[in-house]
């Protein structure tokens, strides 16, 4: 396992929310070819009916995922144990039943997928229960309400904190029965940096001794769509486990796309999460970052037909002969970008409901020589809408240097960065070091090669390799996707890619060591897929070209990838990507695909027990690493500059 880099991020000074009810955004034009994916939360709406075998033996996996119904049977008319609503901050959500109707959805399925995760404080066989769509809830009993069952925060900022209990399972009897419960209880320390504070959140758990003298060997009862303990085996409820045919969660010591060579789980204790953003505080106050030509776009975070009629005008006054591509594939990535919710209780410390990219603005600045430099500013929080599936990563970056008792990132937190996208089209370069490494710059005076510090002594790289598309690219971020969260190369910081060394969720992103929220080493699309990721199968139905998932910083677009017997009529299916993994065809413009690739046989690897043949594990590109636009021309890139220093921005 591999520390990661920290991403950059544009500080805000000080910034009570505007929370603005809106619905019925006209769609942007030319949606056929530049439409983007669904929303996670349009994606819950969907129609889903998943196909379900009853587990004969139980809870067969740990961390493995199943539905509970008090049927032995799957049908229409069975019930099974979900995640209800209202969520209240004091004491979480309630455990409630429904069935799965011929006519269902993700959302009706992923309310009742239970992911069983073994107690970690020892090897009694006893399991955690934890919600799949909102993963930082755990089954917990309100022992003051009747001993009725609620799922609670047990991985995030929680206040109060409660704790989950422990159960065990009976095949022979089939009764659910609790064993242990746990206190959840969070330690801070906060600190200061460039006039910021930084709280940082330390978890814990201890047994709760009173369970076991009133509530340990208590079994699950179901009456009147309420499900609670009971001290007696007669009045307990029998209840079924059954398993889904799709999968969410990456296989512990047996190969599979995110973990080829089957990386056992780490035992490592989780990392603490910091918090240092205050959604609130920044959407109270964001516009005054901006001089009067540019607020009129951000007096509103998320959608809103107000800020649209701005950012189109703003969009208008552009020369298009100035621009890379098409307005309406701004239009579109904007109006996509700000329908983003969060969904999920994933995050440590955000909040169901809030935006994911609060803001997209345009702005047009002259240079020093009268040139416009026309940008497209996304403000983002960095986190999905959905579930991250950081807790069932294998081996994600370490806090520190290694070790089986050394901390790992398994948590994220809201960030709060400005992606800023150059709209000018300054070209393509053809070689990788046509782009130079600026030193000058603050942000990538070095790329993964120098950074990695190979032909030194000690290095477990002994010898620099030649540069390339995959290594000749930022050491941290290099590009950003619809949903706000952001891409990473394809590479570590060891030169190995991310997707080899299990250290990446199904979706594949993780957390690095700074903390903030998912990044995204590897594309998680799958053909013919039931997981729902980014973007999905049904985000093609009626276009004419793959979706449009996000932005390089180098201001080209990236869409999703072709399905090899899907698409084949589509728009650019035959025009082969480059080595940068971008094609220009029917007058879109140079653009970037998601793409399955095999890496160069110089990136075999065989050492320290870690064999992989790079012709036999193929990785799933979002962004290579090096880029093709040119960046040389490009104002401000890669500095670490503000409002009061780059102009670009929109600043006063």
């Amino acid at each position: 396992m591999l520390k990661a880099k920290k991403m950059k991020r544009n500080a805000l000074a000080g910034l009570s929310i505007l929370w603005v009810s809106f619905s019925g955004l006209s769609e942007g034009a030319n949606t056929s070819i530049y439409g983007p994916p669904s929303s996670f939360a349009k994606v819950l709406a969907k129609p889903y009916s998943p196909a379900l075998t009853l587990s004969s033996g139980g809870i067969t996996t740990n961390r493995g995922r199943y539905l509970i119904s008090t049927a032995s049977a799957a049908s229409t008319g069975s019930l099974y144990l979900s995640i209800g609503l209202p969520y209240s901050d004091g004491s979480g959500y309630p455990v409630v039943s429904s069935s799965i109707p011929s006519a269902s959805t993700y959302n009706n399925y992923f309310s009742k997928l239970i992911q069983v995760v073994a107690n970690s404080t020892d090897s009694s066989g006893y399991y955690r229960l934890d919600s799949h769509l909102n993963p930082n809830q755990s089954i917990d009993v309100d022992k003051a309400n009747g001993y009725v069952l609620k799922f609670r925060n047990n991985r995030g900022k929680a206040s109060p904190t409660y704790g989950y209990v422990a159960f065990s399972y009976d095949t022979t009897t089939n009764l659910l029965r609790a064993q242990k419960r746990y206190t959840y209880s969070l330690a801070s320390t906060t600190t200061s940096s460039n006039g910021n504070s930084i709280t940082t959140y330390t978890g814990s758990y201890t047994e709760d001794t009173s369970f076991s003298v009133a509530g340990a060997g208590y079994y699950v009862s179901y009456s009147g769509g309420v499900f609670s303990l009971t001290p007696t085996a007669s009045s307990a409820t029998k209840l079924y486990l059954f398993s889904s045919s799709d999968g969410y969660g990456i296989a512990s010591g047996s190969a599979s796309t995110m973990n080829p060579t089957g990386i056992s789980y780490g035992p490592n204790p989780p990392a603490p999460f910091p918090t240092a953003v205050s959604v609130s505080a920044i959407e109270a106050g964001f516009s005054k970052n901006l001089n009067s030509t540019y607020q009129p776009q951000v007096t509103v975070s998320g959608p809103s037909s107000k800020t649209r009629i701005y950012a189109q005008k703003l969009l208008s006054s552009i020369d298009q002969t100035n621009i890379r591509y098409s307005k309406d594939l701004y239009t579109n990535f904007r109006d996509a970008a700000l329908a983003g919710k969060l969904v999920s209780d994933a995050p440590a410390d955000g909040q169901v409901g809030q935006n994911l990219v609060p803001y997209v603005y345009f702005t047009n600045e002259k240079d020093t020589s009268g040139v416009y430099h026309p940008f497209m500013n996304v403000v983002t929080y960095t986190n999905p809408g959905s579930p991250h599936g950081l807790l069932d990563v294998p081996g994600p970056p370490f806090l520190g240097a290694g070790g089986t008792t050394t901390p790992v990132t398994r948590a994220s937190n809201i960030g709060m960065f400005i992606a800023r996208i150059p709209m000018r089209n300054y070209g393509q370069v053809t070689n990788v070091t046509d782009n130079a490494m600026n030193p000058s710059s603050q942000s990538w005076s070095l790329n993964l090669v120098t950074d990695s510090g190979c032909g030194t002594s000690g290095s477990s790289i002994p010898t620099c390799p030649s540069y390339d598309n995959y290594n000749y690219a930022s050491t941290a971020d290099n590009g950003i996707l619809i949903d706000g969260s952001i891409i990473f190369p394809t590479l570590n910081n060891a030169l190995i890619p991310s997707q080899w060394k299990g250290e990446l969720s199904t979706y594949g992103c993780h957390v690095g060591q700074g903390g903030g929220g998912p990044h995204c080493h590897a594309d998680a699309f799958k053909t013919g897929q039931s997981i729902v990721t980014l973007y999905n199968d049904s985000d093609y139905v009626g276009k004419t070209h793959p979706p449009l998932i996000g932005f390089g910083y180098d201001g080209v677009a990236l869409f999703g990838v072709y399905r090899s017997s899907a698409d084949t009529t589509m728009l650019g299916y035959s025009t082969a990507l480059d080595s940068f993994g971008g094609h220009n065809h029917d007058g879109i413009g140079y653009h970037y695909h998601a793409h399955v690739a095999t890496m160069p046989s110089t990136y075999n690897q065989n050492s320290n027990g870690f064999k992989i043949t790079a012709s036999q594990s193929p990785v799933n590109v979002l962004l290579k690493g090096a880029w093709a636009g040119n960046i040389n021309s490009v104002p401000f890139f890669a500095y670490n500059a503000d409002f009061k220093t780059n102009k670009y921005l929109g600043g006063m």
